[in-house]
């Protein structure tokens, strides 16, 4: 198949809008509000990215975004686990994960004894799809959203999420959104949940009808620019002329294999149906969005509705590939080039379909990543690995000769250890004291830096430092018993890029806004994720949402 055949109708809509756009003679005044907010929300992505790979930039993606709107240069986030679910719902009720209540990707429900994924509803039937594993519905979030607040005062405004997970598509959108969409890997479609519909919209259902997902789903993933243009590859160079000046020609050659040689083995299987789980490993999976995202602003109207509509466009390749491949593999960096591209092209349509007068959009992220530990190990920096089933055995044995035999643990994830309250009642212990002697045995492990109760969590206020961290991501009802925090550069994985952490390679990401009134400019001081939902509420005139603890970011409204 053509490469330009891999453009859907979606896109073909988008020339049509282009062609019929009237010259204008003079720059347009924006209006009193927006027509069309447009949240890009694009997974992992480090703020260094921007200056790391400035070189090999368009000048109509990012270094547009940030030239020309207000590029919040220190945004980050203040809760200590960085994770995608409480990172979405942090951007999107403008509260800290321990008043929005989606304090990790999962917990552990005690009342189910079992884990809880942060959208999953059994409640809910999926749409157009046989995969229960996607009966998805946004229960768990416990505050309100910016585009619920949006909808409770324009009724005629309309919001949607689209992702290729359910669970960015529904927090980013909310609880009052008029759809969530996202895609089903055992058919290749793009699917919702009856919370919302009870069938899919017809220009949904025709675009899925087109199965646009099988150009993509075997589609070799080719390297973007010539290997010598990668900063990844000139690193190796380097490194490999000062590691053996004496094999030079040996070495160059090595270094710039990198490039094809990783790629080659991203290729998909030629059989699309096949290919469809592995979609999301390869940066087609973006492109898949945003033709879906194009198509869903064209047949809804979105920006042409009397009122200010939103949608909120989640861009998850580069997640799934640094996890895969490393921060500073040449995958994610040909990634990030390619998701340049994908801006590129939404702006030019979003300008197009309603004027940049009209557009406000707002670019971020969900949080950052650690570098792999073989990349900290060769770059001589601080690192390890916490090995939370070795800790395990021993915290049980220590409780054992502690209390008595018995299941005193839970379960453990994502640095929390869940206590087994009912044997901790029945043994008529108190549980602030089982939780201090467990912390206090954690904290002798190598690589941990702070072990924190969730009765003192709960029973005092930290105003600053990774306490105030693990405070914001601590909400009691879903919380364990103990959070742990790892030394810098520490992870539970030995081998890919890893996030969740309070350090800023995990909570330092890019925040632009751009378009409407908003004015060019640089902004340096420090901005929390949370003030991004109270900024939109005062830009559109609609209430905050209602657990935002968050600040107006005044540069930003004035």
């Amino acid at each position: 198949m053509k490469k330009n055949s891999l453009l859907l109708a979606a896109s073909a809509a988008f020339s049509i809008t282009f062609g019929s756009a009237p010259a204008l003679a003079q720059k347009l005044l924006p209006g009193d509000k927006p027509k069309l907010i447009v949240q890009v929300v694009i997974g992992q992505l480090r703020s260094d990215y921007l200056l790391r790979f400035k070189a090999n930039l368009s000048d109509e993606g990012f270094k547009m975004l940030t030239t020309e709107g207000a590029f919040c240069q220190n945004a980050r986030y203040t809760h200590l686990l960085t994770q995608t679910a409480p990172g979405l719902a942090t951007i999107a009720t403008g509260a800290a994960p321990a008043h929005h209540g989606v304090p990790s990707d999962r917990w552990y429900d005690r009342s189910q004894n079992d884990m809880q994924e942060a959208c999953y509803d059994p409640r809910v039937a999926t749409v157009e799809s046989g995969n229960d594993k996607l009966k998805k519905s946004p229960k768990h979030l416990l505050a309100s959203t910016f585009g619920d607040e949006l909808k409770l005062l324009k009724k005629r405004s309309k919001v949607v999420g689209i992702s290729m997970l359910p669970e960015e598509a529904i927090l980013l959108s909310g609880h009052n959104s008029n759809a969530a969409y996202w895609y089903d890997e055992m058919s290749g479609k793009f699917v919702s949940s009856s919370y919302y519909m009870e069938e899919l919209p017809q220009w949904v259902q025709e675009f899925n009808q087109k199965k646009f997902t099988d150009a993509y789903a075997i589609r070799s993933w080719e390297a973007t620019l010539p290997a010598t243009k990668y900063a990844a590859n000139k690193k190796k160079k380097e490194a490999a002329a000062k590691n053996d000046e004496k094999n030079d020609e040996k070495n160059s050659e090595a270094a710039e294999a990198p490039a094809n040689l990783l790629l080659k083995a991203a290729v998909p299987p030629k059989n699309s149906r096949s290919a469809y789980a592995t979609l999301h490993e390869t940066p087609y999976s973006d492109n898949l969005v945003k033709d879906f995202a194009i198509s869903a602003i064209v047949s809804e109207n979105m920006g042409h509705n009397g009122a200010t509509d939103m949608i909120a466009i989640y861009f998850g390749a580069m997640r799934s590939i640094a996890n895969r491949y490393g921060a500073l593999s040449v995958e994610l960096e040909d990634a990030f080039y390619r998701t340049d591209q994908n801006l590129k092209h939404l702006i030019s349509f979003l300008t197009s379909h309603v004027g940049k007068e009209n557009l406000l959009l707002v670019l971020t992220s969900d949080h950052g990543v650690n570098l792999s530990q073989p990349q900290l190990q060769e770059a001589n920096m601080p690192h390890g690995v916490f090995d939370h089933n070795k800790a395990l055995v021993l915290l049980r044995s220590y409780l054992n000769i502690a209390y008595g035999k018995g299941d005193w643990i839970k379960s453990f994830s994502q640095k929390q250890i869940f206590l087994n309250h009912t044997l901790i009642e029945d043994s008529n212990l108190r549980l602030s004291e089982v939780q201090e002697r467990a912390a206090s045995f954690v904290l002798q492990f190598s690589g941990v830096a702070n072990a924190a109760t969730a009765h003192v969590l709960s029973g005092a206020t930290f105003a600053d430092g990774v306490m105030r961290y693990m405070q914001n991501s601590f909400f009691p009802k879903r919380s364990g018993d103990i959070i742990v925090n790892l030394e810098p550069g520490w992870t539970e994985t030995s081998s890919t890029s890893a996030a969740n952490s309070a350090y800023s390679y995990d909570t330092h990401v890019p925040l632009v806004f751009y378009g409407w009134r908003v004015k060019r400019k640089s902004i340096t001081a420090q901005v929390d994720m949370t003030d991004i939902a109270p900024t939109l509420s005062t830009l559109v005139g609609v209430p905050l949402p209602n657990a935002a603890s968050g600040k107006v970011i005044a540069e930003i409204v004035e």
